[in-house]
């Protein structure tokens, strides 16, 4: 067995999908929860219309108010954070995840619509 990063089969978990924007917009409008978990500062400064901020602690805090057959996107500045934050909730069970692929950065050159806090 290779001893790095496959862990062992039985009790292993399907990756989470990577998912384009476009296609994360289009499952945001049918009902899908988009989920930012970046800081609460990053957030503000802007953030897909729509989109929910649980950081990572809050995400596993197990407090998040998420179903474990909900639909969820997660997305972050370019898709690493919430990549990783994916791989987390898949492994606690969730059963229907996806990362936004290119996060933040891919969603605004593609024209999609951002929301800022006003100060």
């Amino acid at each position: 067995m290779w001893p790095f990063g496959r862990g062992d089969r039985t009790g292993e978990t399907t990756a989470p999908t990577t998912i384009d924007v476009r296609e994360a917009f289009a499952r945001a409008g049918k009902g899908a929860r988009l989920i930012d978990v970046r800081s609460e500062s990053e957030f503000a400064a802007g953030h897909p219309k729509g989109a929910r901020n649980l950081p990572p602690a809050l995400l596993r805090s197990g407090e998040s108010g998420l179903a474990q057959d909900d639909e969820i996107m997660l997305i972050c500045a370019s898709g690493h954070r919430s990549m990783r934050e994916a791989r987390h909730l898949a492994k606690a069970g969730y059963s229907n995840v996806a990362n936004v692929g290119g996060g933040m950065i891919a969603w605004q050159r593609a024209g999609l619509p951002v929301k800022a806090r006003r100060r």
